[in-house]
């Protein structure tokens, strides 16, 4: 990472320390399927707050995000997408294990809730140091954490509003105060949390998995289309991997057709697209909206 300046990384070939301290198994460059893997969680054994707190958290000093400016310089005539991940989720469990962080959000909910609340505490720091060095430079901040699975929140509603809206409202505050629009990733079926998630300022909600629970397009559109707008929708499951050229063309219609109906759509797959997708079917894809918007 160029723009990171703290304490040198324990980094190999196989292995890598972040520095949150999480040792991971590198695996995000085999292929488009592959990730790196969390194997060691330094914050597995905490069983009080003074633990969490006392944890080795990077700091804004640490980081140097100005060697970023030639990067939006080079790309001043895009839309800029930037901003810190901020996986008030993701990384919160992945310091203290997946497995812990679900049974304490029951078990010891004032640990989890001092875990995200000073996993928010750190990224309001970074990104403020982030947003600030360039400063109208970038158009919108996207960040994610994966809240939902096929089938539906990993966590109730209530659960989840009591340890993450607030979080996310001065998140997405802290980015609106830069002049910045907000995009957050989630898959899953999270349809239950999505007004909760406009009420904390998201503008854009990512990648909007059509497949999972209570995400249907027709339904998201009817209830959510003009508060928020739905980037993605493209299936990436079943319809662009083993589709026909026509179940495509169809498809992308229906989803452009669905999606847009109040207006504030982005076209895109409702995740990567992967190695198990034909060319030919991208190459529809892209075409089939190419052609609406000349329409």
């Amino acid at each position: 990472m160029p723009f990171y300046k703290g304490a040198k990384l324990d980094i190999t070939d196989k292995q890598r320390t972040c520095p949150l301290g999480i040792r991971w198994t590198r695996g995000a460059y085999d292929s488009k399927f592959s990730v790196d893997e969390a194997v060691e969680n330094p914050l597995k054994n905490a069983q009080t707050e003074k633990d969490i707190l006392n944890h080795n958290w990077p700091k804004a000093k640490d980081f140097d995000f100005s060697v970023l400016q030639a990067e939006c310089q080079k790309n001043a005539n895009r839309v800029i997408i930037g901003g810190l991940w901020t996986g008030i989720m993701g990384d919160s469990y992945r310091l203290c294990g997946f497995e812990n962080f679900l049974l304490n959000t029951a078990l010891n909910p004032n640990l989890i809730k001092c875990l995200i609340d000073r996993m928010r505490d750190m990224y309001l720091e970074l990104n403020e140091k982030y947003f600030s060095q360039l400063k109208g430079k970038i158009d919108i901040w996207f960040f994610g954490n994966d809240f939902g699975s096929q089938d539906g929140l990993l966590l109730n509603p209530d659960m989840w509003h009591k340890f993450f809206f607030e979080n996310i409202k001065k998140l997405t505050a802290l980015a609106h105060g830069f002049g910045l629009k907000v995009m957050m990733h989630s898959c899953g079926g999270i349809s239950g949390i999505i007004p909760s998630l406009i009420e904390a300022g998201v503008d854009i909600l990512d990648p909007i998995q059509i497949t999972a629970k209570g995400m249907n397009p027709q339904a998201l559109a009817e209830k959510f289309g003009g508060k928020i707008v739905f980037h993605g929708g493209i299936d990436t499951q079943q319809i662009l991997p083993y589709g026909t050229v026509e179940d495509v063309k169809k498809h992308s219609r229906q989803i452009i057709d669905a999606l847009s109906k109040k207006g504030g759509y982005i076209f895109a797959g409702s995740q990567i697209l992967g190695p198990d997708i034909p060319v030919e079917n991208i190459i529809a894809m892209y075409n089939t909206v190419n052609r609406s918007q000349i329409q």
